[in-house]
């Protein structure tokens, strides 16, 4: 019975739309643009914003991929630098209390022979946070061998005082023909105390 309704409806809808006094070619004509018109607007509000969607949904995915692939990297890089940190740790409860990075190069200098080559020795304490600071000793060397700078690198590069070089400059000296004037930094660490 509802089906009678559907095909009376429809011939009612053919009558008034005019669609049977058109000749053959116009009824293919007109069904074709409805069809076109019909794809377009599914397309439209149906398939592309679908595809769109799924691909902002695929890049999220991709960056957050990404975003955790970084996070693990810098988790795996704070486990190194806290287990370098508690072997500087360990390495400077066994230093002597008494440690002082500046007498420490004053006395290797002596002993490398180097000491009246030193122009000048600036102490500082480099800010940060944390339980550990870092010391830090500018000094130069004027008119010195390469055999004397040698040696007093050797002696200042300390794993068990945890002394190292963080920065060096060497340049010929102006003065004496085969003498060397070397800047550097040398570093170590000190432990604050609690407040």
């Amino acid at each position: 019975m509802s089906s009678l309704f559907a095909h009376i409806a429809l011939k009612a809808l053919r009558e008034k739309s005019g669609f049977d006094q058109l000749d053959n070619r116009q009824r293919i004509l007109l069904i074709c643009t409805s069809l076109i018109l019909l794809i377009f607007f599914v397309y439209q509000l149906m398939i592309s914003p679908y595809f769109d969607s799924r691909s902002r949904l695929l890049h999220s995915v991709q960056q957050r991929q990404e975003d955790l692939q970084e996070i693990k990297k810098l988790r795996q890089e704070y486990l190194l630098v806290k287990k370098e940190e508690g072997g500087i740790r360990d390495r400077l409860a066994k230093r002597s209390n008494d440690f002082a990075l500046f007498s420490f190069l004053d006395q290797q200098a002596e002993q490398a022979k180097v000491k009246e080559k030193i122009k000048y020795m600036k102490p500082s304490i480099a800010e940060g946070e944390g339980p550990l600071r870092e010391s830090l000793v500018e000094m130069k060397l004027q008119e010195t061998t390469l055999e004397g700078l040698v040696a007093f690198l050797k002696l200042i590069e300390s794993a068990e005082n945890v002394v190292s070089l963080r920065r060096i400059s060497i340049q010929e000296s102006a003065k004496e023909q085969g003498d060397i004037d070397v800047i550097m930094q040398i570093t170590t660490f000190v432990e604050e105390s609690g407040p």
